[in-house]
């Protein structure tokens, strides 16, 4: 007796080793040997961690209702019926059609499972692993499943239990599938962060008082999109009406051009008289001077320049605009992931 102690004392103090690196697989077979040997605290703890796996290393349906079970009767045989009735729930809402074996199960384990199932809800929830969606393209899909014909609600609900968007109202006759289009209700995807699925019975069912909830993550990859194109800077505008040092800047070049034009020549070939083509093209000059600064003066409207700036600012809103769009087209088309996490039961007798 001394002996089998010992062994089953080392067999506890190396099972947390041991199981490192092990399958969520071996690790129930592990736990199921152990509460065949009665070594209660180990068994809890290889049944624990076989149950912690999640996406492709989880275990099938089937064998987390079975670990469920051994759960149980292992938290049972331990003296911690609250942790038992805890599994038995959970075990329900795994595979509400499990029926545990009398032959491998004492009296008192099945007659713990069937108080748990008369507070339970007879209804499954069940997502296939994480998702990642085109919020209003694609669909995020949970399967219900019933022992019954209830009537239910089932919304996406936020972390505080606002209601998203409703996702399902109406009976479950044997399985349903609820799905999620990835928004809200008003047609926007939500933010980041933790949500769930809630399922609540309705009807002639809420007397039942339970509340099904699946938790799931929603992450948003980052979207790699433009910045937009910054305003031009006022030195690019020119001034939409005339001033005096503007007129003065373009009557002095006219002016000075048209006299050197006349005068010069004259000075540099003294004793020529000036031709008539040349005191053409100096009036002229002069003239073009003199017509320029009359445009510029105060208050006076400059068109050519109002619609210069008008171009510039429309070239630059279009830009802004047409970036907006192929960013919100970027974002749109991103896709958000859903992870979902184990289900949770809570019902009145059970908060």
């Amino acid at each position: 007796m001394i002996r089998l102690l010992t062994v089953l004392l080392l067999g506890a103090l190396i099972v947390p080793a041991a199981a490192q690196g092990q399958t969520a697989t071996d690790l129930l077979a592990q736990g199921i040997r152990a509460y065949a040997v009665r070594e209660y605290d180990g068994g809890a703890w290889l049944l624990r961690r076989t149950l912690s796996f999640q996406g492709p290393d989880a275990l099938p349906a089937a064998d987390a209702a079975r670990a469920l079970m051994y759960l149980a009767a292992t938290e049972l045989s331990r003296n911690q019926r609250d942790s038992a009735l805890a599994a038995a729930r959970r075990l329900i809402v795994v595979d509400p059609k499990y029926r545990p074996d009398d032959q491998a199960f004492p009296p008192q384990v099945i007659a713990l499972y069937q108080e748990a199932r008369r507070s339970a809800p007879n209804v499954s929830i069940r997502a296939l692993g994480d998702t990642a969606i085109r919020p209003g393209v694609d669909a995020f899909a949970v399967r219900l499943t019933a022992t019954t014909t209830p009537d239910v609600a089932a919304a996406l609900t936020s972390a505080d239990g606002r209601v998203v968007r409703t996702l399902y109202t109406g009976p479950i006759r044997d399985s349903i599938d609820v799905r999620w289009n990835g928004l809200d209700v008003s047609g926007n995807p939500p933010p980041a962060g933790r949500y769930a699925i809630t399922v609540t019975p309705t009807g002639r069912d809420r007397r039942g008082a339970w509340t099904l909830r699946l938790p799931i993550e929603l992450t948003r990859p980052a979207v790699d999109t433009a910045p937009l194109p910054v305003a031009p800077p006022d030195s690019l505008f020119r001034p939409e009406r005339g001033d005096y040092q503007g007129a003065w800047r373009a009557l002095v070049p006219g002016v000075l051009a048209g006299a050197a034009i006349v005068v010069l020549p004259k000075v540099v070939a003294s004793g020529e008289r000036p031709s008539n083509a040349r005191l053409i093209v100096g009036g002229t000059v002069t003239a073009a001077g003199i017509a320029a600064f009359l445009s510029r003066q105060p208050d006076r409207t400059l068109p050519g320049n109002t619609q210069y700036n008008r171009n510039l600012r429309e070239t630059w809103r279009r830009n802004v605009a047409d970036i907006t769009r192929r960013n919100a087209e970027r974002i749109r088309q991103a896709r958000i992931v859903i992870r979902p996490a184990a289900p949770v039961l809570t019902t009145a007798e059970a908060p």
